[in-house]
């Protein structure tokens, strides 16, 4: 059976779980569970997997124009709601707000959050044959979101995400700190 692209909301657990444990400085695992369900159920993070033979494959969760552009006012609005969270991660808000502000994006980029391949699904295949299935995969996703152009982040210090992104073409878009933006068009 091959993989399978799937928007998925029923599994938010699972996922949030798996995105815990894989990314231990996404901001949202210190701001928790909670939040991240909040921002899937109201349409402000897109979830996607990866999936073969139903299971997890890999996770894609990605935010269009409209929401990046407007996230700090959607985490406010969140905190206002929920003020603990404020107290408990000051640090990490001010440092997740403070990545994007400087950064111009145009209405037809799509931000990438979290990456994950659970790497023990593809070893029976090539690299050059995972990274084809990634990006079709990425083709569909900004298809569904009419966008042409996959940007991220990630901390210079994770050499994996370096080699990844190098090896599939994706171009230095800019610099905050010790985070680095990339980009890759795609037709």
């Amino acid at each position: 059976m091959s993989f399978k692209l799937k928007k998925n909301n029923k599994n938010l657990v699972k996922i949030f779980s798996i995105i815990e444990e894989k990314l231990p400085d996404s901001i949202f695992k210190k701001l928790g569970l909670s939040f991240f369900i909040y921002m899937t159920t109201n349409k402000i993070i897109h979830v996607y997997t990866i999936e073969k033979n139903n299971d997890i494959s890999a996770i894609i969760t990605v935010i269009d124009y409209k929401n990046y552009i407007s996230m700090n006012k959607k985490i406010i609005k969140y905190f206002i709601q929920h003020p603990l969270k404020i107290l408990i991660n000051f640090i990490s808000i001010l440092g997740s707000t403070s990545k994007k502000s400087l950064i111009k994006i145009n209405e037809d980029y799509l931000h990438l959050l979290h990456l994950i391949i659970i790497k023990k699904k593809f070893t029976d295949i090539s690299i050059k044959r995972k990274d084809s299935i990634l990006n079709n995969f990425y083709k569909k996703i900004l298809k569904k979101h009419s966008s042409k152009v996959l940007f991220l982040c990630f901390d210079e210090k994770n050499k994996k995400a370096q080699s990844y992104y190098k090896r599939n073409k994706f171009n230095f878009f800019y610099k905050i700190k010790n985070f680095i933006y990339l980009k890759k068009r795609y037709l």
